[in-house]
């Protein structure tokens, strides 16, 4: 009490028991007793700190004042930690130290209270689920205690391989081209086939179009010729009076049967050059 001593302070929301001269410890050290203790507000209490003179050059003022305990079962003391080493400032007398609020044991108790209660009742859930289990009931116990699924997925895996094996043969069968698919697939005689179609119908439209040439020609031909020039002067006539189509015959009376010999020397000479033509095609 007569030695160099100062005096600091710090405020908490929960002293955890502390009482008027317990001790104040610094880096393991006993370096102060608490002096006062006294309620500020409903939630602040102000503690008084009186500490020795030999550890107010180390006080740096980020120290850190805490709640703690002598061990598992002794008496509540203040625990300070010296502050950053960073820190130049130091800790002044009279000056407010910060701190820390200690653990509220209570609160503490009361959540392990809750998790044991909770715990129970999990245990007593997982309890009534194994008896379920254990009786046969639900699924879960099925999968168990029972081959009814196993025997089911054994069957699923020998249909799955049976049809396997009946599209591994159907495939062996298209590919040594045996069946319809198989000729489709690996033969051309369907192609060729088709190919020959092909051919004979462009052959045949080949041998159309001449003929319709043939006989464009030998309309042109009859058109100039002078047994049927009075005919065709005549339906022309007709077409432009009368535009409906009759039928294309020729009368007797339209073919002039006064002709000289000279005339029909022509007739036949232009009728063998239309021959002549036709055969050099």
């Amino acid at each position: 009490m007569f030695g160099d001593t100062f005096m600091i302070y710090g405020t908490f929301n929960n002293v955890g028991g502390l009482q008027v001269g317990n001790n104040i410890r610094f880096a393991g050290i006993n370096v102060g007793t608490v002096s006062e203790i006294r309620i500020v507000s409903d939630t602040m209490i102000r503690v008084d700190m009186l500490m020795q003179d030999q550890v107010k050059p180390f006080l740096k003022a980020d120290a850190m004042a805490s709640i703690g305990s002598d061990g598992l079962m002794g008496d509540k003391l203040i625990t300070i930690a010296s502050g950053s080493a960073n820190e130049v400032k130091l800790l002044a007398g009279d000056s407010k130290i910060m701190t820390a609020n200690p653990i509220d044991f209570d609160k503490v108790i009361g959540q392990f209270t809750n998790v044991a209660t909770n715990a129970e009742i999990v245990m007593t859930e997982l309890a009534g689920m194994a008896v379920q289990i254990r009786k046969g009931d639900g699924t879960i116990s099925k999968l168990l205690y029972t081959d009814d699924l196993s025997r089911s997925l054994e069957g699923t895996a020998s249909n799955a391989e049976k049809i396997t094996n009946s599209l591994a043969g159907i495939t062996s069968h298209i590919k040594s081209g045996k069946g319809s698919i198989g000729n489709l697939i690996y033969t051309d005689s369907l192609s060729n086939g088709l190919g020959r179609t092909v051919t004979t119908a462009n052959a045949a439209m080949l041998t159309i179009n001449e003929a319709a040439d043939g006989f464009s020609e030998n309309m042109k031909a009859l058109q100039g010729n002078y047994f049927l020039r009075g005919y065709f002067k005549r339906k022309a006539r007709n077409a432009v009076n009368d535009p409906k189509p009759k039928e294309s015959v020729i009368p007797a009376n339209d073919i002039d049967e006064d002709l000289t010999e000279a005339e029909l020397t022509e007739l036949i000479a232009d009728a063998q050059k239309a021959l002549d033509a036709k055969k050099k095609k």
